[in-house]
């Protein structure tokens, strides 16, 4: 049983863990053909998983539950998430098992990109016993609708013991199961494809409106190279401008960045709104408990810059091949957003 210090930690998250084989090719193939590979390059992957990479990078404390084989790829998988501060003794790797691998084809030209792949081993919804403390003594639980039983097992705790809910909700991924989840969650921020299936319109605005309306204290849609749309727990609406790039190498973790860059920020503006309660005694015991009110009382210019740093990352994530290998520094996001 992994055991972690009270307030230790900022994120959990619940996810497929990948190994991503990249292979840029000058074209999509239409049938039978022998082609030459531009470039091609191996990256740690999974969206959940890449997201809290990203969060670890940017000094937020995190933990990731998954399943992965102990095979090569397992221990490449564990290696990576060693690289960006991602703690990992809640992860199991079953013996004998395969861990999950995707293969991605980038278009060069255009930076677009096709996925294949090979899902991992399931985690039994048993193995939350053990790390149910995780999500108590966490301010965040980051999901996306993998591993589904374990999550919602995990969803019912994190609701009982008041830690935010945070779902990313990626294109092609809505189904009608997904619904309740995202109406149960506290922040949902979801791509173009998925707010149009859970809502009905293509008014990515009035999308983030019905969003806010069925629950969510963050309703955030993404839009690619057109920017963001967020409502914030206290109604205001806020358009995040993009940071467009003269061209782009591989679209592959934009939106997984842009959700790991969010939740860094926010863990940060948290740890501020925990302090100030604290100070006034508002509040006892673990931060945790009470990360949901503090989240209501974030205020919205401060939720405003999370969203711009997370676009500003996702931006600068394009311009190389992979998730997580192009992760611009911390400079070279403030000379971005024009903060240096």
């Amino acid at each position: 049983m992994s055991m972690f210090p009270q307030k230790n930690i900022d994120i959990v998250g619940i996810g497929a863990s990948t190994l991503d084989r990249f292979i840029v090719v000058d074209h999509y193939p239409t049938g039978r053909e022998v082609q030459q590979v531009v470039s091609s390059t191996t990256d740690g992957g999974g969206p959940v998983a890449t997201a809290l990479a990203v969060a670890g990078k940017y000094g937020a404390r995190t933990v990731m539950i998954d399943s992965i084989g102990d095979d090569m790829v397992g221990r490449h998988i564990l290696d990576d998430f060693a690289k960006y501060n991602v703690n990992t003794d809640a992860i199991q790797v079953e013996r004998g098992a395969n861990s999950g691998v995707a293969t991605i084809l980038v278009k060069h030209s255009t930076g677009e990109r096709a996925v294949f792949f090979e899902r991992s081993t399931a985690v039994e919804p048993e193995f939350l016993d053990a790390h149910k403390q995780l999500i108590d003594n966490s301010f965040i639980l980051h999901i996306n609708g993998r591993h589904r039983i374990l999550m919602c097992a995990a969803m019912d705790v994190a609701k009982d013991v008041g830690t935010i809910i945070s779902l990313d909700g990626g294109a092609q991924r809505y189904d009608e199961g997904m619904k309740p989840i995202t109406e149960d969650s506290h922040i949902v921020i979801v791509a173009r494809d998925y707010a149009e299936k859970y809502t009905g319109t293509t008014n990515l605005e009035e999308a983030c409106r019905i969003i806010h309306n069925r629950g969510a204290l963050i309703a955030g849609v993404t839009d690619g190279a057109n920017g963001s749309y967020f409502v914030w727990p206290d109604g205001t609406a806020y358009r995040c401008e993009p940071f467009p790039q003269d061209s782009v190498v591989d679209t592959t973790g934009a939106g997984d960045s842009f959700h790991g860059a969010f939740l860094a920020k926010l863990s940060n503006i948290l740890h501020s709104e925990s302090a100030k309660v604290s100070s006034t005694n508002a509040v006892q015991g673990d931060t945790s408990l009470c990360a949901i009110e503090l989240l209501k009382g974030c205020a919205h210019s401060d939720l405003e810059k999370a969203a711009t740093f997370a676009s500003a990352v996702a931006s600068l994530n394009t311009q190389g091949i992979g998730g997580r290998s192009p992760l611009p520094s911390l400079d070279q996001v403030h000379k971005l957003m024009g903060l240096e």
